[in-house]
C-alpha cells in the first residue's frame, strides 16, 4: 500500500502547488485595489517561476541526505510561511515579492521534485503513467484555485485574507500529505552511479531533451498568455473566451494522463513527436479556420492536450535514459528549459504582435517552433531504431 499512498499524496501535493498558475487572478486584485503596477505583479510571478526550477536543481543534490518525506514537509512549511507573509503584508510589495515570489517558488521546487521522484520510484515499469498522474495534479491546480478565489471574492473576502486562508490550508495539506510519501530504496547499477551532471549536460541527448522541452513549452506558453486576446481578435464571444481558459486547463490535465499512459507502450521519443505535432498543427489552425465558438474551443482543447505532454514525456525519457535513480539529479537541469521558454515565449509573442498589430505572425511562429521540436524527436526516434536494429 505504500506505493499507492505515495502516488495519491503526490497528486494532492501537486494540486496544491499548481495553484501558482492562478496568479493572474491574484495579480488582477493587487493592481485593481492595492496600487500595484502590472510590472510589479509580473515581477512577483517571474521570480516565482525562476526560483521554482532553480530550487529543484538544489534539491536534486539532497536526494541522498534527506528522505522524501522531510523534503515534502519542508515544501509545506515554505508554502505556509511564504503565502502567510504575502497575506499579512497589508499590500507591501516587497513582502509579497519575498513571500510568494521567493519562498513560494522554493516551496514549489521542493514539492514538485518530491512528488515526481517519489512516485516514479515505486512504479518503474509504468514511469509514463505515474509521471502523468503526478504532474496532472499540478496542471489542475490552477483551475481549482482560480474557481475558489473567484468564489471567495464574490463572498466579500479581500485578496490578502484569501492568501492567508490558502497559506494555512494548502500549507497544512502539503505537510500532512508528505507523511504519506514513502521512499522506495531502489537498486542502482555501477554505471548509473558514476553519472556526473557536468558530463551529462554536454551530451547530445541531454541537449535534445533540454531544447525539446524549451521548444514545446515556448510554443504553448506564447499562445496561452494571449489566448483570450487571440479569440477576441477572431470574434469569439466573451463567454466562450472565459470557458476556453478552463477547457485548456482540463485538456492539459487529461493530456498529461493520456500521453503518460501512451508512452509506456510506444516510448517517450515517439510520444514527444506526436504530442508536439498535435500542439503545432492545432496552433496553426488558429490562423486557418473560420472560427465559430465551437471550432475555437475544439482547437483550444487540442492545443492544451498536446501541451500537457511536455510535462510528462521529458521526465519519463530522462528516467528511461539516465535511470530512475538519477531522475532527481538530471531532470531539474532539463526542466530549466521550461524556465527559459516561460520567460521568452510571452515576450517574443508580444514583440511580434507589436510589430504587426496582429496575432497572425505570433501564431505562425509558435506553430513552427512546436513542429521543429516534434521533428527533433522524430529524428531521435528513427535514429534510435536504426542503431538498435
Amino acid at each position: 500500500m505504500k506505493n499507492y499512498f505515495t502516488i495519491i499524496a503526490s497528486f494532492v501535493i501537486m494540486l496544491c502547488l499548481g495553484s501558482l498558475y492562478a496568479w493572474s487572478v491574484i495579480a488582477n486584485e493587487l493592481v485593481k485595489d492595492y496600487g500595484f503596477t502590472i510590472g510589479q505583479a509580473q515581477l512577483i510571478f517571474g521570480v516565482l517561476i525562476a526560483v521554482f526550477p532553480l530550487t529543484m536543481v538544489f534539491v536534486g543534490q539532497l536526494d541522498q541526505k534527506l528522505s522524501h518525506k522531510y523534503l515534502g514537509v519542508l515544501s509545506g512549511v515554505l508554502f505556509l510561511f511564504g503565502y502567510l507573509t504575502g497575506g499579512l503584508s497589508q499590500g507591501n510589495f516587497f513582502l509579497v515579492l519575498i513571500g510568494i515570489g521567493f519562498f513560494g517558488g522554493m516551496a514549489t521546487g521542493f514539492g514538485y521534485w518530491v512528488a515526481l521522484n517519489a512516485s516514479v520510484r515505486w512504479f518503474p515499469e509504468k514511469k509514463g503513467l505515474v509521471t502523468g498522474i503526478a504532474t496532472a495534479g499540478f496542471g489542475l491546480g490552477a483551475m481549482v484555485m482560480s474557481l475558489v478565489i473567484e468564489y471567495l471574492l464574490n463572498q466579500g473576502f479581500l485578496i490578502f485574507d484569501i492568501l492567508i486562508l490558502f497559506a494555512l490550508s494548502y500549507g497544512s495539506i502539503v505537510i500532512g500529505m508528505s507523511f504519506l510519501i514513502y521512499q522506495n530504496p531502489i537498486k542502482t547499477d555501477a554505471q548509473m552511479e558514476q553519472l556526473k551532471v557536468a558530463m551529462v549536460i554536454r551530451t547530445r541527448l541531454f541537449q535534445k531533451l533540454f531544447f525539446g522541452l524549451s521548444l514545446g513549452t515556448f510554443a504553448g506558453l506564447l499562445i496561452i498568455g494571449s489566448l483570450k486576446l487571440i479569440g477576441s481578435e477572431q470574434g469569439v464571444s466573451l463567454q466562450v473566451l472565459v470557458l476556453s481558459v478552463s477547457l485548456f486547463a482540463i485538456a492539459n490535465f487529461l493530456g498529461r494522463l493520456v500521453w503518460g499512459f501512451v508512452s509506456d507502450y510506444i516510448g517517450a521519443s515517439l510520444s514527444i513527436f506526436l504530442a508536439l505535432l498535435v500542439q503545432g498543427i492545432s496552433i496553426f489552425f488558429l490562423n486557418f479556420m473560420e472560427h465559430s465558438d465551437f471550432s475555437f474551443l475544439i482547437v483550444v482543447l487540442l492545443i492544451g492536450f498536446g501541451f500537457g505532454g511536455n510535462f510528462v514525456l521529458f521526465a519519463k525519457e530522462t528516467a528511461h535514459v539516465y535511470g530512475i535513480q538519477n531522475l532527481g539529479l538530471i531532470y531539474p537541469f532539463v526542466f530549466l528549459g521550461k524556465t527559459l521558454a516561460g520567460i521568452s515565449g510571452p515576450l517574443v509573442g508580444g514583440f511580434l504582435y507589436d510589430l504587426s498589430a496582429s496575432f497572425y505572425y505570433p501564431i505562425m511562429f509558435a506553430s513552427a517552433i512546436s513542429v521543429i521540436g516534434s521533428l527533433l524527436f522524430l529524428h531521435h526516434y528513427l535514429t534510435s531504431r536504426r542503431l538498435s536494429g
